[in-house]
């Protein structure tokens, strides 16, 4: 084939018969499924798929050239089985200081997590010591993944319950003080559970006043994949999207929805 020929094609073909694949194909080539472990949270990652957790992982890894599949578990349980199965290829929803085998990327979303309560009964909250010698709820794992280990005896009593509508029916009952969980994800709860009250039930007061407070730092998750080629195409995929303001749509397309409730103060938006 003469150059003239070789400068007629176009671009994409020539370089298909020398055998060279630009970066784009090469992604688009390398697609397939992932199964991936997610911790099913509300508002965050739910059974049909949607939520601010998941999208952001599905809208990345979608960037990537992969298509996931997203098999839900409680929290916590999700890493038992990514451990316990090399059958899945990667998890979400992992903590910073968790070690799971595989290859880490770098932190994709943060949760906030503080105390929600009911204002009109115990007044503000701005810290741990304000909560001191009540009954506080939070979710499994809560008193390592909150880091209160030390903190545990300066309250009436702390519980763990994996359900967390049963937290805001303890809330709005006045069983308990305070939960101690992601406010975001608390809201949400408690929206669905306003939604579906029923007309005899007399809870909350509707003079009740409930707020959220950051008590504690951000916590930024992660995710793990038994490949390291995913977790690095992963970092990089969601980067991109940071850059053109989707990461930034999605946390906002759930999040301030709730801005009433949660005043400025998750993630100090």
């Amino acid at each position: 084939m003469s150059d003239l020929k070789m400068k007629a094609l176009p671009r994409w073909f020539v370089l298909a018969l020398v055998g060279v694949v630009l970066p784009g194909q090469a992604l688009l080539a390398a697609a397939r499924n992932l199964d991936i472990l997610a911790a099913h949270i509300p508002g965050a990652a739910e059974p049909d798929l949607n939520g601010r957790d998941i999208e952001l992982v599905s809208a990345t890894l979608s960037e990537c050239g992969f298509r996931p599949n997203f098999v839900l578990q409680p929290f916590e349980r999700h890493a038992r089985t990514y451990r316990d199965s090399p059958n899945f290829d990667g998890i979400m929803t992992v903590p910073l200081f968790w070690n799971l085998p595989g290859y880490s990327t770098s932190a994709y979303i943060w949760y906030q997590n503080g105390a929600f309560y009911n204002y009109s009964r115990i007044g503000p909250v701005e810290n741990m010591d304000d909560l001191q010698g009540m009954d506080v709820v939070t979710f499994r794992e809560g008193i390592d993944v909150l880091g209160i280990e030390d903190r545990v005896r300066d309250f009436a009593s702390v519980a763990e319950i994996a359900d967390q509508s049963i937290h805001s029916r303890l809330l709005f009952m006045g069983r308990v003080d305070a939960i101690l969980a992601d406010g975001f994800v608390v809201a949400e709860v408690n929206r669905r559970i306003f939604e579906s009250k029923r007309r005899n039930e007399s809870w909350p007061s509707q003079s009740d006043t409930f707020r959220f407070a950051p008590i504690f730092n951000p916590a930024p998750h992660k995710m793990v994949f038994r490949d390291s080629k995913h977790a690095e195409a992963f970092d990089r995929c969601f980067d991109s999207l940071r850059r053109s303001g989707v990461v930034g749509d999605i946390n906002q397309k759930y999040i301030d929805k709730y801005q009433n409730v949660l005043r400025f103060r998750y993630l100090g938006r």
